[in-house]
């Protein structure tokens, strides 16, 4: 009996062995596979057999069936993985003990590999869906509402028709709801970067000084009780996203601010490359710690969030866009943020 024959002969000794050994590791397990497994059986004994075409449809379209769509929506690619791979050790031990191995057996393996891929190109499809409506949630359904409450908040605080008090209250609301706007745009950025293709970045013709200049008046603007200093120096123009890069300046402001200490300096200067410095004072912060400051989901663990904790992780991803490398130099009298940004035109890059 060839390897074809057997895997159609045996289908039902096949489904039942491949159960027993899922439920080994986990009694109650959620299974993905078990109502296609012999659609799938056949499908591997048609490849074995040369009819490749059909083959290949059926594991095409076992991906849209109800079951394994549950993918990216409480069911994880591991589960579908752990599946196959236990069909595989069911297949070949069966095969080693019934079966002369021949190429067959190498088909059988081809086609496993070629049903697994199907599954993961599908399950990355679904993940890109769930990304794509998270996004449109927060950059629409949220957005608009906030933007409503953030003019009626500016109306009421400008209204000296009213008394003084409630005007505060709604420049509080005012400022509230800009914080929550920052926190969205972050979690916006996070979501591209993070679940997608990246945060994007579109460079043009720009001055990194005016750039510079433009992000420290606006901090000293929201923060006017502490001292903030700008130095730019050389030839600062270069292919740059302004409005990115401003980002990335104002958040490392932002976090001078919340977790240095005394004056905060910006410099940017030139050489072979554009170099900016955000330096801010306070107690160093250790090599182990540092290495992990980009990391979105570590900083929890280094020290108290302000906001998400994302505007690091952001600034990071704002740099790669741009070709550009951060640095992180700290010791007992100050912690500088150093981006060497490439003066040349990048290409619009997307990062991972």
């Amino acid at each position: 009996m060839n390897v074809s024959d057997f895997i159609r002969s045996q289908q039902t000794k096949i489904c039942q062995l491949w159960e027993l050994e899922v439920r080994r590791d986990a009694a109650d397990a959620r299974m993905v596979l078990h109502e296609h497994l012999p659609s799938f059986l056949a499908a591997l004994a048609d490849w074995i057999d040369g009819d490749e075409e059909h083959a290949e449809q059926t594991f095409a379209d076992l991906t849209e069936s109800p079951t394994l769509q549950q993918l990216g929506y409480g069911v994880g690619i591991e589960t579908l993985i752990s599946e196959y791979s236990k069909l595989r050790v069911v297949l070949v031990r069966e095969l080693m003990t019934r079966v002369e191995l021949d190429d067959a057996f190498i088909r059988l393996q081809q086609a496993m590999d070629l049903a697994l891929e199907y599954a993961i190109r599908r399950y990355g499809a679904r993940r890109e869906e769930v990304r794509e409506r998270f996004i449109g949630i927060l950059g629409h359904d949220l957005r608009d509402p906030l933007s409503t409450v953030i003019i009626s908040a500016k109306v009421l605080a400008g209204n000296h028709g009213i008394d003084r008090e409630h005007r505060l209250v709604a420049a509080r609301i005012v400022r509230a709801c800009n914080r929550m706007q920052r926190m969205i745009n972050d979690v916006l950025d996070f979501a591209r970067g993070h679940l997608g293709g990246g945060i994007p970045a579109l460079p043009s013709a720009n001055d990194m000084g005016e750039i510079c200049r433009s992000a420290v008046d606006e901090m000293i603007a929201a923060h006017p009780q502490r001292e903030i200093t700008c130095e730019v120096s050389g030839d600062l123009h270069g292919q740059l996203d302004r409005d990115r890069v401003h980002q990335a300046i104002t958040n490392l402001l932002s976090n001078a601010i919340h977790h240095g200490e005394g004056p905060i300096e910006v410099r940017a200067y030139a050489n072979d490359e554009i170099v900016t410095e955000v330096t801010s004072h306070g107690p160093p912060i250790p090599d182990a710690i540092r290495e992990q400051l980009f990391d979105p989901f570590a900083q929890g663990e280094i020290a108290p969030r302000q906001g998400l904790g994302l505007g690091l992780y952001i600034v990071h991803q704002i740099a790669i866009a741009h070709g550009a490398h951060c640095e992180i130099e700290s010791d007992e009298c100050a912690t500088t943020f150093r981006i060497r940004w490439p003066r040349g035109e990048q290409r619009t890059r997307v990062a991972v």
